[in-house]
């Protein structure tokens, strides 16, 4: 299954929902353990321009529905953007969906893992699973109690401007327990079309 490329679309059922998704990912996982990969990618990478993405102020539900311990700042970038064009550039990336994640101090998001269902609706063509790049690029320092956890792994310790890929079945987590400062990263879900 790891090695397969899958088309993204049959991953969503007929009926709109994600079941195909889930066991498939599930799969994915058990093979991936058995085989004994990495959950993630840690490499250094760059900082954006300073005035080129705007902290977000708009407070929304992390996974898509308002819990009051999930909240998160939110901001978009759709493909079309400058915003979107440096991502393209710095990852290596032919189309991408970006979100520039705020977390507040004392939220956390619960395990889950990405439909990208944004991304699919919005590159509108066939692609598939191997085609998905994931990336979390920090733009803050790590903080005390601050983490990602990433499948059986808790990252903690990045600079802004490191960044973390990750395979698209990968369940992750994340949480702010720091006092006082908030942890700012960008989310980009990216197609590579070529390898």
């Amino acid at each position: 299954m790891l090695d397969k490329n899958m088309d993204w679309g049959t991953l969503r059922g007929e009926d709109g929902n994600w079941h195909n998704f889930t066991k498939i990912a599930e799969i994915c996982m058990r093979v991936h353990r058995d085989r004994a990969l990495p959950s993630h990618q840690r490499f250094q990478s760059e900082m954006p321009p300073e005035d080129l993405f705007t902290p977000p102020e708009k407070m929304e539900g992390s996974l898509g529905y308002m819990d009051t311990t999930q909240l998160m700042k939110v901001g978009e970038y759709a493909d079309d953007t400058p915003q979107a064009e440096w991502v393209r550039r710095v990852h290596r990336l032919d189309f991408c969906h970006t979100k520039f994640h705020v977390q507040p101090s004392g939220m956390t998001v619960k395990n889950h893992r990405d439909f990208n269902g944004t991304l699919h609706r919005l590159y509108g063509k066939t692609f598939g699973t191997q085609q998905v790049v994931k990336v979390l690029h920090f733009l803050s320092d790590w903080r005390m109690g601050q983490v990602v956890m990433m499948g059986d792994d808790a990252i903690v310790g990045w600079k802004a401007g490191e960044a973390v890929t990750f395979p698209w079945y990968m369940e992750h987590a994340t949480a702010n327990a720091n006092e006082s400062h908030e942890r700012a990263l960008l989310f980009i879900a990216g197609l590579r079309l070529q390898k």
